[in-house]
């Protein structure tokens, strides 16, 4: 038996009713014994160090999550045959394996090579989906936990790590083997997106017989984990695509082990077919750099490991925490991004970013989005040798032979919710259930940023005015809500004045009155409501150092708010605001009795003046029944239709999507990037989905204050050769049909006619850019540095853009940063960027409503420019512009007032400075028994208000 040395003093002769025979090793977790069972059986026992038992309770939460381990299905898994204590001691008792570990099989004999890599990487990403689909997360995944049976691998130790980390009584330390560990679980927020890396981490240990990111004191593998690219030098393809994609930095991005296993499936069967995607591949050994890729090249390629890259030099110092968007609720068995909000601050936020940009004098937090498990993954049969495919979603129960959906489909199809409402029904009754891997902010109204929680805000508040519950354009145009018209405007647009419906009441039966939707948008303003965006504490005419009703009880705050009388509201603003019907959809104006106001334990029992109640609440689940002072004349907005709503929020991801998939919930998450391709070749599936274009964009900035990029001919060389498709491509993975290339800033989803950029074309036009370069000066091209957020996405697109230049070219020294430090430092900071020399920075937006003034406001206007970080708007300055902002917002007249915008639009077209690079689309599929059904263009979801169940 291999490895295997006798007993020693000392060493136990028995653990439980196990005998113990030899022993195998030790390490950080504790020490590792051949044994045998009462029926002769060989078995490996793992008595833990004592140090993990000193906590009592942390011994009791060791056993039920190790117990969970015994859940996982035993294809080339080790088994778990008992978990257990003596003398308080835990151990684990599993199958033995004869065979050496992954570790010193490379050690020793050498890499893996061909069928047998393949093999290997098909087996071990099985037990890793199978431990996944347990709900366990292994959290030290690494060659030595991997082992070489005679009958297949073996992955080994699953669960345990998980369950020493349970309690921060049980050890301080980090969890895990450095080498291999993904760039979160420094920060102490593991997932299962951890567990692919670290599997990624081991194939390339496994094909080359070094570790992805080299070994070392912990500082410099940190620091080469989470800021360097890995060195996948010698990896063969197309597995080598594969672990660059799930190596990537960002959790989100990285594919979940089934959508791996089911890759390595696809890419191992005969014929070969199309590789996983054009992911950027470190070059092998003496290649050139990727700062000049060769003419003609398909795809750029990343510098060799150890190259002097830009991103190299100017990384974060070792041990920087890597950032996440939100520390998640809860297990996360699928990391993903949401759905980006169509929310800002009044400063604006760069999506997908986690540093809130917030204005000077600004008194709280922005919250952006939340990041919560929303990639899910197809059910895949553990035999591997015997399914040469991955099962499909005909499996889950909704397949094209499932007469449910058939029946349920109805008249619809792909895309068919984005512009009409889909299964029209004007059924009463049942409950209407949503199965969301999303975070909850707060359901308080006055508290919240989050699209979907807007969504359902509806269901229980009403504000002064709403957007529209139709599908398309139409659904961006405001209509009364609460107020029986849009606001009156006077003194130049400074006075609005709103006058509420007759018999709005209260779930208690009391009238809602002017005074309460005055009270609600004061008590907004409280630090204590974080949450909320701070549009009415910059706008309004308030008292100096006004902090809300609960810090400032005795100010008046008449000259910011009026109540004349009980249905009659007067807002007075410090400046003329032409759209000020916008501001007033936001949840804050939805009325709080200020007697039944009880602060941060609101969201708990919001009161309601809509058509729903509260019937419980939690933090992660709302329960909604009718509300029987409620009138329906009081509201032509809503219908009504369900006599409940259950809205579940933070499930595991693949729950969420199960739920959907079968017909157990009507609405879910959006599908992730990396599932896309399994919905789209399904047609039953596909049949019931959604791909809107939304209100997100890439885009590419251009510093005007580096030259020579205060020429604009230079700017437009760059815009004439970008390829928006590669660019597109990378952005995504390829993995799906991605995003809309765009053409102009602004996307069509906003009213208006939006101003197209000159020169930008899908595939680049290199002739054209040469052109520009001869008119500017520099026939020959030039050099200039472009940064972007370290995430798999920018990275590729950045390169991407490097290839599309270098046709013409111009060179780009590509430079990636952390998230949680770009937006401050980087490529926030103009300061920074002019004396860094930087032309191009990556960037990307959501405006807080589809409008032209809420999207390019932010990125235009330079009196919104902080020079020393975390501005929004780092490139235009344009004192011309800035006045033509002024007319527009001041301006009254609708028609006018987008005049004066699609004047904006076209300046800013004009001075080549902002280049869109993707208009994003969202995925979403509709319930099987949801009636109904279309797209909310504000919200970015399907509508709650008005589905209802079949």
């Amino acid at each position: 038996m291999l490895g295997v040395r006798p007993l020693r003093p000392g060493d136990p002769v028995s653990v439980g009713s196990y005998q113990v025979i030899g022993f195998l090793g030790e390490g950080g977790q504790g020490s590792v014994y051949l044994g045998t069972s009462p029926t002769g059986e060989r078995v490996a026992i793992k008595l833990l160090h004592a140090r993990f038992a000193d906590d009592e309770q942390a011994v009791r939460r060791f056993r039920r999550e190790a117990e969970a381990a015994r859940r996982v299905a035993e294809f080339c898994t080790a088994r778990v045959l008992e978990v257990g204590a003596v003398n308080d001691q835990p151990y684990i008792v599993g199958e033995y394996v004869d065979g050496p570990s992954l570790q010193r099989q490379v050690s020793g004999e050498g890499p893996l090579r061909d069928q047998a890599l393949v093999r290997l990487a098909i087996a071990t990403a099985t037990a890793l989906a199978a431990i996944h689909r347990a709900g366990v997360m292994h959290r030290d995944f690494k060659p030595s936990n991997v082992l070489l049976a005679p009958d297949g691998p073996r992955v080994i130790d699953f669960g345990i790590a998980r369950a020493l980390d349970v309690s921060q009584s049980l050890t301080t330390s980090v969890v895990g083997t450095p080498a291999y560990m993904a760039p979160e679980q420094f920060h102490g927020e593991p997932s299962p997106a951890s567990d692919v890396f670290a599997w990624a981490g081991t194939m390339v240990y496994a094909a080359t017989g070094h570790s992805a990111f080299g070994f070392g004191a912990l500082p410099v593998v940190m620091h080469r984990i989470l800021s360097m690219d890995p060195d996948l030098s010698g990896v063969p393809e197309p597995l080598g695509a594969l672990l660059w994609t799930a190596l990537g930095k960002d959790p989100r991005r990285r594919p979940t082990a089934e959508q791996v296993l089911g890759e390595l499936i696809r890419t191992s069967a005969p014929p070969p077919p199309p590789p996983v995607a054009a992911h950027p591949r470190t070059a092998p050994p003496g290649a050139a750099s990727a700062q000049t890729p060769a003419p003609g090249a398909a795809y750029p390629q990343t510098p060799a490991h150890g190259a002097a890259h830009p991103q190299y030099q100017q990384a974060p110092s070792p041990g920087a925490a890597y950032p996440q968007a939100a520390p998640p609720a809860g297990p996360r068995w699928e990391a993903g991004p949401q759905a980006p909000s169509p929310y800002r601050r009044p400063s604006g936020t760069d999506p997908g970013g986690v540093t809130p940009v917030t204005a000077p004098g600004a008194r709280r937090r922005g919250v952006l989005v939340s990041v919560a498990a929303v990639a899910t993954a197809l059910m895949v049969g553990l035999g591997v040798w015997m399914f040469t495919r991955v099962l499909p979603l005909t499996e889950l129960g909704a397949g094209p032979t499932d007469p449910a959906t058939t029946a349920s489909t109805g008249a619809g199809g792909f895309d068919a919710a984005t512009t009409a409402v889909v299964n029209r029904s004007t059924k009463t009754g049942g409950t209407l259930r949503l199965a969301s891997a999303y975070s909850l902010d707060s359901t308080d109204p006055g508290n919240t940023y989050y699209p979907d929680v807007m969504n359902a805000i509806r269901l229980y508040g009403r504000s002064l005015t709403m957007f529209k519950p139709v599908p398309g354009k139409a659904g961006t145009e405001l209509v009364p809500d609460l107020a029986e018209s849009l606001g009156q405007a006077s003194d130049g647009g400074k006075t609005w004045t709103y006058r509420l419906r007759n018999g709005v009441k209260f779930q208690d039966g009391t009238p809602v009155t002017s005074a309460d939707v005055k009270y609600a948008v004061l008590r907004s303003m409280d630090d204590a409501f974080g949450n909320g965006p701070t549009y009415f504490d910059t706008m309004l005419d308030l008292p100096a150092g006004y902090e809300g009703p609960y810090k400032s009880p005795t100010a008046n705050t008449d000259s910011a708010i009026g109540t004349p009388d009980d249905r009659t509201i007067v807002f007075h603003l410090k400046k003329p605001y032409g759209a000020f019907d916008t501001i007033v959809q936001l949840p804050e104006t939805v009325p709080v009795p200020q007697a039944k106001d009880t602060r941060d334990k609101y969201r708990y029992a919001v009161i309601s003046s809509g058509p729903y109640k509260f019937d419980s609440a939690t933090d992660t689940k709302i329960v909604l029944v009718r509300n029987p002072n409620w009138d329906p004349a009081t509201d032509p907005n809503r219908k009504a239709l369900p006599d409940r709503y259950e809205l579940q929020y933070e499930l595991p991801a693949a729950e969420a999507r199960t739920k959907l998939l079968n017909g157990d919930s009507e609405v879910g998450s959006p599908i992730p990037d990396l599932d896309s391709a399994n919905i789209y070749s399904n047609p039953a599936i596909k049949n019931r989905t959604d791909a809107p274009i939304g209100t997100r964009i890439r885009y590419l900035a251009i510093n005007p204050q580096v030259p020579p990029f205060d020429q604009v001919d230079c700017r437009r060389a760059v815009i004439r050769a970008l390829d928006l498709t590669m660019i597109d491509r990378a952005l995504v993975g390829g993995l799906n049909q991605g995003g809309q290339i765009p053409n102009s800033l602004v996307p069509p989803l906003i009213p208006g006619t939006h101003a197209l950029l000159p020169g930008l074309t899908p595939s680049g036009d290199a002739d054209a850019a040469k052109e520009s370069l001869t008119a500017c000066g520099k026939p020959g091209g030039f050099t200039t540095t472009y940064i972007y957020r370290d995430t798999f996405g920018e990275s590729a697109a950045a390169q991407a853009v490097q290839a599309s230049l270098a046709k013409v070219g111009i060179k780009l020294q590509i430079r990636g940063f952390p998230i949680v430090d770009f937006h401050a430092k980087y490529g926030g900071s103009p300061e920074y960027l002019k004396k860094a020399n930087v032309g191009l920075i990556a960037r990307a937006w959501v405006p807080d409503w589809p409008d032209v003034e809420s999207f390019v406001a932010p990125l235009a206007d330079s009196r919104e420019i902080l020079e020393k970080g975390h501005s929004i708007n780092v490139n235009v300055r344009l004192p011309a512009l800035d006045t033509l902002i002024d007319t527009a917002r001041q301006e009254l007249d609708a028609t006018t007032r987008a005049q004066r915008w699609s004047e904006v639009e076209q300046k800013i077209a004009d001075e080549a400075l902002l280049v869109p690079l993707s208009w994003e689309r969202t995925l979403l599929v509709r319930g099987k028994k949801a009636t109904n059904v279309y797209v909310n263009p504000v919200y970015a979801g399907y509508d709650l208000l008005t589905m209802g169940v079949s």
